[in-house]
C-alpha cells in the first residue's frame, strides 16, 4: 500500500462522499493501515487533489501573459469540474502542494513579462480563486435542497462545510435544488424598467453554460489586472475568443485544460 494507490482510491470515491472507511473499503485494507499513511481526512483530501492536479495536462507558460492565463485558469476550473466537490475542499484551505508548484510557474512567467512579485502573487492568487469560488457555486445550486436537511449532520461530520438549508416550505414545493430555488426569486416580477432588466439578465446567467458565465469574469478580471497591476510597457493584450468548451485537437477531453467538462 502507498500513497498512490490511496490517492487513486479518494479520487474514485469522491471528495462529497470522502470518508476513512470508503476509501479503506474501496482498498479493501483496514482503517488502522489506512490511518499510517493519511493522519486526518484533510491529508486523504491533499493526496487526492495532488492526483487530480497531476494528471492534467496544463497548457504551456509562453506567449502573452494574459493568454496564459486565461487558459490556465480555464485548465484549472475544467480540473475542478472534473472532480465534484474539489473546489470546496479548496475553499476549506486544503491545499496540495501540486497547487502551490503551479501557482510558482504562474508567478514566474509573469515576473518575467516585468510584473513585481508582490503583483505576480496577486495576479495568480485573484485568478485561481475566481476558478475555485465559480465552480463551487456552480456545484452548490446543484445541491438537492432535501438532501440538505436530511444528510447536514452527515456532511458537517465529514468535514463539508454546512449546506445552506433553505425553508421546508422551499423543498416541499416541488423545486428541488438551489438552482431552482434561486431562479424562481430572479423570475418574480418587479416594478421598474431597470430592475426588470436586471432580473432578466440574471435569469439568463442562471440558465447559460457555467463555463461562459465564468468566461466571461475571466476576461474581467485579467482586463483589471492589465489596467491595475501589469507593468505598463507589457499591459497585455485581450486574447483572441475562445470556446471554453473544446478541447485542442488530440487532445484526451478528460485531462487536458480544455476538456469539454461544463457541470454539475
Amino acid at each position: 500500500m502507498d500513497t498512490t494507490a490511496i490517492a487513486a482510491a479518494v479520487l474514485a470515491v469522491g471528495f462529497r462522499d470522502l470518508t476513512f472507511t470508503a476509501v479503506a473499503a474501496h482498498l479493501r485494507i483496514g482503517q488502522a493501515t489506512l490511518y499510517r499513511h493519511a493522519a486526518n481526512r484533510d491529508e486523504l483530501v491533499r493526496l487526492g487533489l495532488d492526483l487530480a492536479v497531476n494528471r492534467v495536462t496544463w497548457p504551456g507558460l509562453e506567449g502573452p501573459w494574459r493568454e496564459v492565463m486565461e487558459t490556465w485558469a480555464l485548465a484549472a476550473w475544467h480540473a475542478y469540474a472534473g472532480h465534484p466537490g474539489a473546489a470546496a475542499e479548496m475553499t476549506r484551505g486544503v491545499v496540495p502542494h501540486s497547487v502551490l508548484l503551479l501557482s510558482d510557474k504562474l508567478g514566474a512567467m509573469l515576473i518575467g513579462h516585468g510584473f513585481r512579485p508582490a503583483d505576480a502573487v496577486l495576479a495568480v492568487d485573484l485568478v485561481f480563486d475566481l476558478a475555485v469560488d465559480h465552480r463551487r457555486g456552480v456545484e452548490d445550486l446543484g445541491v438537492d435542497l432535501r438532501r440538505g436537511v436530511e444528510d447536514l449532520a452527515v456532511d458537517h461530520r465529514r468535514g463539508v462545510e454546512d449546506l445552506t438549508v433553505g425553508d421546508p416550505a422551499v423543498v416541499e414545493d416541488g423545486r428541488k435544488t438551489m438552482r431552482d430555488h434561486v431562479e424562481t426569486q430572479w423570475a418574480a416580477p418587479v416594478d421598474g424598467t431597470p430592475e426588470a432588466a436586471i432580473r432578466a439578465e440574471m435569469l439568463r446567467a442562471i440558465r447559460a453554460d457555467p463555463i461562459d458565465w465564468f468566461h466571461g469574469k475571466l476576461r474581467v478580471v485579467l482586463a483589471g489586472i492589465a489596467s491595475e497591476l501589469a507593468p505598463r510597457k507589457d499591459a497585455g493584450e485581450p486574447a483572441p475568443r475562445k470556446d471554453a468548451r473544446k478541447p485542442g485537437p488530440g487532445k484526451d477531453p478528460q485531462t487536458t485544460a480544455g476538456s469539454p467538462r461544463t457541470g454539475e
